[in-house]
């Protein structure tokens, strides 16, 4: 066969001084070739009856035989899912970097520092063990009211007043940003919110859609949790924004009977700063839902809220000195006081004036500071101490070192605060809360499955 070229093979390698693989009648390069390729090439020529180089519009990259050629599946590498884990304080497995528990703790410490500097008056928080929940990579753009969510449900796990609240979330599946879709959906499914599933469409699973409040009441509701929804419409009220902060101020503020049955009780209620046993509230406006961890009354007098904000989550040191607890904690304090501090106690709680202001390069040595990698507060590592050893059996801290963490009490204060000018803002706000009531029978369930709210105003 004169006209008939084949490829039958080549070399798997060639001599160092071999050239390039050509081809026989129009020299072109065959070096990046495949055989297939080389076999198309040479019937090209043939069919042309030309020895000129094909063109780029009559040369084609070979279709690979199907008979020649069996598909390899590879399975694909799995995207790694968003945690989405859900966390509250009772659980022994450490918290995800989203969730940051210990900020009432350490907020009520901050508040107190507050108050000792004349910046704060009064202030009432929730329950302690209310935990922070952030949105995460997955939810930025629309997992607020989900987190708000999460926050609530943590508390509710955590709390003793209605224990059964438990299992009542926990089963069959827990709380979770995605878990939370499934809830609605099956809600709605069961008669529910008629009109919330039909403005959402009635689908929600794996979607991006925006929750509120709303949606939030359907879901405790359809698992037998009594919450409670109020609406505020401040262009109706001739108090403005005062009437919302009354009723907030209202919820958590304790009972204040004429005569305290323990000295406790009595001590507890004229403390400036003080912790109640009560769960956050949800606060739903335009646009955005935050939760309520408590009130500030401020130097002029003013009522801030204090809030937890998911889309505005603490910086690394607060968080670690949250969770590390106040003892842990360096509160900075003004010029003035550190003069006083150093010349009427020298060597308070057992540390000379030199560990807090090292005056040689052999104390620094001994007494090292360092800064914290990612964040811009300061560590402290005190050596050789016994308040350190005894911390260290404690918290688990190698022996001979404690950590402590410089904070200003007036920063932490204001990261949590919601002022009465930011408030204004605003004109339409829905409250969420929970009267830590027996749980709802069937009965009871069913005949909340239209969503209706009170007025506040």
């Amino acid at each position: 066969m004169d006209d008939e070229v084949e490829i039958i093979g080549e070399s798997s390698s060639q001599p160092p001084c071999a050239g390039p693989t050509l081809c026989q009648l129009c020299d072109t390069n065959f070096e990046n070739f495949s055989a297939l390729q080389r076999q198309q090439h040479y019937e090209v020529h043939f069919e042309s009856g030309s020895s000129k180089p094909p063109s780029s519009n009559s040369f084609r990259k070979p279709t690979i035989p199907k008979d020649l050629f069996k598909p390899r599946r590879f399975p694909m590498p799995q995207r790694k899912k968003p945690a989405d884990e859900f966390w509250y304080p009772t659980l022994s497995r450490p918290p995800p970097d989203n969730c940051s528990p210990g900020l009432i703790t350490l907020l009520k410490h901050a508040l107190k520092k507050s108050h000792t500097k004349g910046h704060t008056r009064r202030a009432v928080l929730c329950c302690e063990s209310a935990t922070y929940n952030e949105v995460e990579a997955f939810d930025r753009r629309w997992g607020c009211g989900y987190r708000n969510f999460l926050m609530a449900c943590a508390a509710l796990m955590d709390q003793q007043i209605q224990s059964i609240y438990y299992a009542l979330l926990d089963d069959p599946f827990p709380p979770g940003v995605r878990n939370l879709q499934r809830w609605i959906e099956a809600a709605w499914k069961e008669g529910y919110d008629p009109e919330g599933a039909s403005d959402l469409k009635n689908q929600l699973v794996d979607t991006k859609k925006w929750i509120g409040t709303g949606e939030l009441h359907t879901a405790f509701t359809s698992r037998g949790i009594p919450s409670q929804l109020v609406d505020f419409d401040l262009s109706k009220s001739e108090k403005g924004i005062q009437v919302l902060i009354d009723w907030i101020v209202h919820y958590f503020s304790p009972p204040n009977p004429i005569k305290q049955s323990t000295v406790t009780d009595a001590l507890r209620g004229a403390s400036p700063v003080i912790a109640t046993d009560k769960m956050p509230l949800v606060l739903q406006f335009s646009g955005h839902s935050q939760t309520v961890v408590g009130y500030e009354i401020s130097k002029n007098g003013d009522t801030n809220l204090l809030i937890f904000d998911p889309s505005s989550p603490p910086r690394t040191g607060m968080r670690r000195a949250a969770m590390a607890g106040p003892s842990s904690v360096v509160w900075e304090q003004s010029r003035t006081n550190q003069v006083l501090q150093s010349v009427m106690h020298p060597t308070s709680n057992g540390l000379s004036s030199k560990l807090k202001r090292p005056s040689s390069s052999s104390d620094l040595k001994q007494h090292k500071r360092a800064k914290s990698s990612g964040s811009d507060e300061e560590v402290i590592v005190v050596e050789d101490l016994n308040d350190a050893r005894k911390n260290d059996e404690r918290s688990g801290i190698s022996s001979g070192q404690l950590q402590s963490f410089k904070l200003d009490p007036i920063d932490v204060v204001s990261h949590f605060r919601l002022s009465m000018s930011k408030l204004r803002r605003k004109q339409d706000y829905q409250i969420l809360y929970f009267p830590m009531t027996d749980p709802w029978s069937i009965e009871e369930r069913n005949k909340r499955k239209v969503v209706t709210s009170i007025s506040g105003c």
